[in-house]
């Protein structure tokens, strides 16, 4: 059975509907999470700075933070146990470390995300499952067994 799970979160649609079909599934089997979000792309920070726009980094911190305490929130009314965490670097590095430091059993993830993680990287370098959520999997699965919120 499943008692960690890993979610990868950012501000798209298809990233919450995967945190919310990560939440329900946690929910099912008892499992806890770790919410991570990656703020990072120093190529665009340098071209952000470049045309003067020096806090645009601080900014994307601010709401990662803010994504992932929305869905840890979303977790909490259900009583699941959440860690959340805001990585910098490379995207699929930072998080599949974090997976080997928290022990996830799965790692969750949009098929398409807009972050810096690149799920089939994931899939390449991990030996822990992958779940890809595909697009608008979430609302299926909420209608068809009538359980979890929709964003």
């Amino acid at each position: 059975m499943i008692k960690r799970m890993l979610v990868v979160v950012d501000d798209s649609a298809a990233a919450l509907r995967a945190a919310q079909l990560a939440i329900d599934l946690a929910a099912a089997v008892g499992a806890d999470l770790m919410l991570v979000a990656v703020v990072e792309d120093h190529v665009l920070d340098a071209k952000l700075r470049a045309a003067a726009i020096p806090e645009a980094a601080v900014r994307r911190a601010r709401g990662a933070v803010a994504m992932l305490s929305r869905v840890a929130e979303r977790a909490a009314g259900l009583g699941l146990r959440t860690e959340t965490e805001v990585l910098s670097g490379r995207g699929t590095e930072q998080v599949l470390a974090v997976a080997a430091r928290y022990a996830a059993e799965l790692i969750v993830v949009a098929r398409e995300p807009r972050g810096p993680v690149n799920p089939l990287h994931l899939l390449e370098f991990t030996d822990i499952p992958v779940l890809l959520v595909p697009p608008g999997a979430a609302q299926v699965y909420g209608r068809s067994l009538g359980i979890g919120p929709t964003w």
